[in-house]
């Protein structure tokens, strides 16, 4: 709690203008507002904030040490061009044992708000240059991009062309969609 009125205090210090501790501080602050990702932008708040909260004498050495490499590349920055700010350092990578028991999903957010691994794409675009029956009676679709997918239920005529234009969506529970030009589809899994 005591942290949290620390981080309001310092939150509004920047916007009031107000000298309320050192500039590099403020600068770090400000600097964070450059960031594009969202979590990114966060995680640099949340490390800055920490910077600003009053240091304990059991935790001086810990808080202090984190605190220094992120004050040192925006106190170089000028205080007035924010853009201009290099990003923070990206945050560790989670380690085996910091991984040990989460879900798949939160470890990916995190390693997302890191820098240390790409978002996740919602749909990709792409054309077909092959397709075929598998023995199974189910369309296998080879696009430009040098994915395969597989249809996963026979499900009537799809009316594909080769050339034709298709996006593979991400469904529910891990499910995909492809969906061709003409308005039909249906679920696939890749192959390759």
């Amino acid at each position: 709690m005591h942290a949290m009125r620390w981080a309001i205090a310092a939150i509004a210090c920047v916007i009031w203008a107000t000298p309320c501790r050192p500039s590099d501080s403020v600068t770090g602050l400000l600097a964070c507002r450059a960031i594009a990702d969202a979590g990114a932008r966060l995680a640099c708040f949340d490390r800055e904030a920490a910077a600003l909260a009053p240091r304990t004498p059991t935790a001086a050495a810990p808080a202090s040490a984190p605190a220094a490499p992120a004050s040192a590349p925006a106190a170089a920055t000028p205080a007035n061009t924010p853009t201009a700010a290099t990003p923070p350092p990206p945050a560790p990578v989670l380690n085996p044992q910091q991984q040990f028991g989460l879900p798949e999903h939160s470890v990916i957010e995190k390693e997302v708000a890191a820098g240390t691994r790409a978002a996740d794409a919602k749909k990709i675009e792409a054309h077909i240059t092959q397709f075929t029956t598998a023995a199974d009676g189910r369309i296998v679709f080879t696009l430009d991009n040098d994915q395969v997918w597989k249809q996963l239920l026979s499900e009537g005529s799809l009316l594909a062309r080769q050339g034709d234009a298709v996006t593979v969506s991400r469904g529910v529970l891990g499910s995909f969609w492809l969906q061709l030009a003409n308005g039909r589809g249906c679920k696939v899994t890749r192959l390759r």
